[in-house]
């Protein structure tokens, strides 16, 4: 009894270990599970942040742009430029500043969502204490993604006041030009006229700036996707990958089993083996002890025939000697009753002859004597024939003893007849039991032949399973490869792309401590150009005064000589227009330029200039030396016109061709 509620206390003791053991298990699994859930949105809040953190690098581009925007817009109001050209600048810095800002908004509503998946990540790690270091990473992790986000909320907030700040210059920069337009709305409908190359020069650079705006844009836009297809690509790799990692891990699990199987099989057929093979040496033993048992049968055969043979021989030296001791006996008997009747006859005579029993005296004591000498001499025999007799029953009992030791020894034979005939049913039985055991074992030995082929197709299936599964993994491995090319491609892509950034951000950053540097330098050049337009004007007033005074002398000699018509006087009003029109399309062109190439070119244009001039001022005196001595011609004031006009446009068209080519250079870098 106290064994049997030992037993059970252990049972019951063992069940509880189990299922403590399957609960366990289960909570692992469910831990496990929830911590690779919380693992997942780690490294997609990662992913989130580094997004983010692109797009606040692509901001700041945008606004280090728009810097440089907003020092050229200024310096362009404050100089009192033409209407179009500011307005053309405000729209261009409204469109940037409001794309800005719009963007500065959505990036700080997808941190703020960000913070929150931090928040609720944070909720869900404390309840996984048990799970040891890989919560401590994941706690890690979280703490860095964090500071992270506080950086970037750090950064947007620089972003949103300088976009506000972009905001406010643009709404003041607005309100004077709505003043500075009211002043100037009756000027521009005095000098409304046709286009000039002036106004379609100003025209082609700001849809230039437009194209550049949209190119900008479109970059932007490219980068962007091309960071969702980098960011899709890499969860489309970190799925495969996890889905190659599960399908290893349950063929592995398959595997296991099946080596498992395969081991346990191989176990039972070996013990099995063994088995057989004990049984085959006990089969040869109890061959061996049968074929010994048979040898001792045979000898003991061989033994009691002997043996019997000599009992016979015995029985029949017996019986001849007790024949022999009856002859003896009769003869004893046959003696006595001759001395009965000799005393008989004795007897028989002294009492009826008595008479003649003294004659007959001598002759029967001589017949006594011989009688006597007969009786001493059948003494003697009986004696021999006693001792004989003696001699004989010794034999006799020596014979009976024997034959007694015989049959004692033919029954021990006999028992051992018997028990060797036991022996040998039992032997036979044992042989019985050895060739059904035998039988038996080579039945379980062709199962497990059978199991073991049918375990070898089991494997030989498993192995073309695990063929399949490695051109799986290997075809996967190939699309990683492919992917991971794809990838890379896309990282070179972008870290071109981000390198390029860099040399505009660089070259941008360049050019606004050059404008900065040659800004003034720009200022005094534009006042000695100012300087020397004015007195090429009072120049050009004096020739036209010089002019007119000889074409009325002219007029008045022409009339006295010919009597021909007189010649109209041809006044330069449009020219006043033309050095008004022709001050600020140089500036807007000289300011369209690059910093550093500008000023070159505004020192080449104005010795050109006083090149030209010179040699104009030298033509117009060969011209009126040569009209006083030899004879008059016809001077036109409209063929002066139209040489100023193509000398003015050479000058105007050399800088917007070097600007052409700058733009075309570094859109080419």
């Amino acid at each position: 009894m106290d064994s049997g509620s030992g037993n059970g206390s252990s049972e019951l003791e063992a069940e509880s270990n189990n299922a403590d053991s399957v609960e366990v298990i289960l909570s692992s699994g469910e831990t496990l599970q929830e911590l690779d859930n919380v693992g997942k949105l780690i490294s997609k809040i990662e992913l989130d942040l580094a997004c983010a953190s692109e797009k606040l690098v692509n901001l700041s581009v945008l606004k280090l742009h728009l810097e440089t925007r907003e020092n050229c817009f200024e310096a362009f109001a404050a100089e009192e430029q033409s209407i179009n050209g500011c307005l053309d600048k405000a729209s261009e810095f409204d469109l940037l500043s409001t794309f800005l800002d719009s963007e500065v908004r959505e990036l700080g509503g997808f941190l703020s969502t960000l913070q929150m998946e931090i928040d609720y990540s944070h909720q869900l790690i404390p309840s996984q204490e048990d799970a040891g270091e890989c919560c401590r990473m994941l706690k890690e992790k979280l703490y860095g993604s964090e500071s992270l986000l506080k950086d970037l909320e750090a950064q947007l907030l620089e972003l949103e006041s300088q976009s506000s700040n972009f905001l406010r210059i643009l709404s003041t920069s607005t309100v004077d030009g709505n003043r500075q337009d009211d002043d100037k709305a009756f000027e521009s409908i005095e000098l409304a006229a046709p286009l000039t190359p002036n106004t379609k020069i100003k025209m082609e650079t700001a849809e230039h700036q437009r194209h550049v705006l949209q190119m900008l844009e479109k970059s932007l836009a490219n980068e962007l996707d091309l960071e969702k297809k980098l960011s899709e690509s890499k969860q489309s790799e970190e799925d495969l990958k996890h889905g190659l990692q599960q399908q290893l891990l349950c063929l592995e699990i398959e595997l296991e089993d099946a080596y498992e199987r395969l081991f346990e099989a191989e176990n039972a057929s070996q013990v099995l083996l063994g088995v057989s093979k004990e049984l085959r040496g006990r089969l040869q033993i109890t061959q061996f002890k049968l074929d010994s048992a048979l040898q001792i049968e045979g000898d003991l055969k061989s033994k009691l025939t002997i043996l019997s043979e000599q009992l016979s021989a015995k029985d029949n030296s017996l019986q001849k000697s007790e024949n022999t001791c009856e002859e003896l006996r009769k003869k004893l008997t046959s003696a006595d009753n001759k001395l009965s009747d000799t005393d008989f006859r004795k007897h028989t005579a002294t009492s009826s002859t008595e008479s003649g029993f003294d004659m007959k005296v001598h002759e029967m004591e001589a017949k006594l004597k011989d009688l006597m000498e007969n009786k001493a001499r059948a003494e003697r025999r009986a004696e021999v024939a006693e001792a004989e007799c003696k001699s004989l029953k010794d034999a006799n009992m020596e014979l009976y003893q024997d034959h007694i030791t015989l049959r004692s020894s033919s029954s021990l034979t006999c028992e051992r007849v018997c028990l060797l005939e036991k022996q040998l049913k039992e032997s036979e039985l044992n042989i019985q039991l050895a060739v059904a055991s035998a039988e038996a074992s080579q039945e379980k030995q062709t199962m497990l032949n059978i199991t073991i082929q049918d375990m070898e197709n089991v494997i030989e299936v498993l192995k073309s399973k695990v063929l399949e599964a490695e051109s799986q993994t290997e075809s996967a491995e190939e699309k990683c490869i492919i992917l991971s090319e794809a990838n890379a491609d896309l990282n070179d892509e972008l870290n071109f792309l981000k390198g390029r950034m860099k040399c505009l951000a660089s070259s941008l950053h360049q050019a606004e401590e050059t404008k900065k540097a040659t800004a003034r330098d720009i200022c005094l050049h534009a006042e000695l150009i100012t300087d020397l337009i004015m007195q090429l004007t009072l120049e050009r007033e004096k020739l036209h005064k010089q002019i007119s005074s000889l074409a009325k002398e002219k007029k008045a000699s022409v009339m006295q000589s010919e009597g021909k018509e007189t010649v109209p006087d041809v006044p330069f009003d449009g020219d006043d227009e033309y050095t008004r029109k022709f001050i600020p399309a140089k500036r807007d062109v000289w300011f369209a330029n690059s910093p550093k190439e500008s000023g070159e070119t505004a020192e080449l244009s104005f010795k050109k200039v006083d090149k030209q001039y010179k040699a104009m001022l030298n033509d117009e005196e060969d011209t009126l030396s040569v009209s006083k001595l030899g004879p008059t011609r016809d001077i036109d004031a409209r063929q002066l016109k139209l040489s100023y006009f193509f000398i003015a446009a050479l000058l105007i068209m050399v800088p917007a061709l070097l600007a052409a080519l700058y733009q075309h250079k570094s859109s080419k870098s």
